[in-house]
């Protein structure tokens, strides 16, 4: 028996051996917020503020800082789609000087901030960083269980949806196709629009029929008819890609 036992004990030294040598470390543990993510979580805004300024006096590349400083920025504001895609023209140079180090506060920022004009920001965000973690997190306002934020806005959840679809069908997520397909049959001719150039771009030869819906339905129709022209320019796009 003692043998055994020490037949085990230089196989588990050998393979620990063997693990540091290959660089193979343990499963990565979630992601603890810092104290400024903490902060305004717990919606206590102003402090959270003052701490993401003090740490980027510190450290001007403190992405957790950064982040939270242009989300309080952005909810001090009038909590609407025009002030937020103003907000984002503003800080867009700044996102992106900030580069993909940003993708997975602004990935959470879409699954749980109650302000959905900062998840609205967030998928505008996203959309400058053509990877496939980017994408993953775009991905997730089409997810059967996503619900919007606790906090009024004029942001909809199909309107959240339209914007996302735009850049995902720019990098060809054929995989969305179904989710962008649905928004086309929205009543809101703002994402009829968006669902009908998503579907063009996209390139899906399964968008033809719904876009063809689309034009029909709206065909002769007082202030939307000129969206069937605008179906039949993406279904012509579609069969071009072909």
């Amino acid at each position: 028996m003692s043998n055994y036992y020490q037949w085990l004990k230089y196989l588990v030294t050998t393979v620990s051996i063997l693990v540091l040598a290959c660089g193979i470390s343990a499963p990565p543990q979630e992601k603890k917020l810092t104290e400024v993510e903490d902060l305004y979580d717990q919606g206590q805004y102003q402090d959270a503020m003052s701490v993401a300024r003090f740490n980027l006096n510190k450290n001007s590349a403190d992405l957790a800082a950064k982040t939270t400083v242009w989300k309080v920025q952005l909810i001090s504001g009038t909590k609407s789609i025009d002030y937020t895609q103003q907000f984002f023209f503003q800080a867009k140079e700044m996102v992106t000087e900030a580069g993909p180090g940003v993708v997975p506060y602004f990935g959470r920022t879409i699954a749980k901030d109650p302000y959905n004009t900062v998840r609205l920001f967030s998928v505008y965000c996203l959309s400058l960083f053509d990877d496939s973690l980017s994408t993953g997190f775009l991905k997730q306002v089409f997810a059967p269980d996503y619900t919007l934020g606790e906090k009024a806005s004029n942001v909809s959840l199909d309107f959240l949806k339209a914007e996302a679809a735009g850049f995902l069908a720019e990098r060809k997520v054929k995989d969305m196709f179904d989710g962008i397909a649905a928004l086309a049959a929205n009543p809101d001719p703002e994402i009829k629009v968006k669902a009908a150039t998503a579907l063009g771009v996209l390139g899906d030869p399964r968008g033809i029929p719904v876009l063809e819906q689309m034009a029909k339905d709206v065909k002769g129709k007082p202030d939307i008819g000129w969206l069937a022209e605008l179906a039949d320019s993406s279904i012509s796009r579609i069969k071009r890609a072909q």
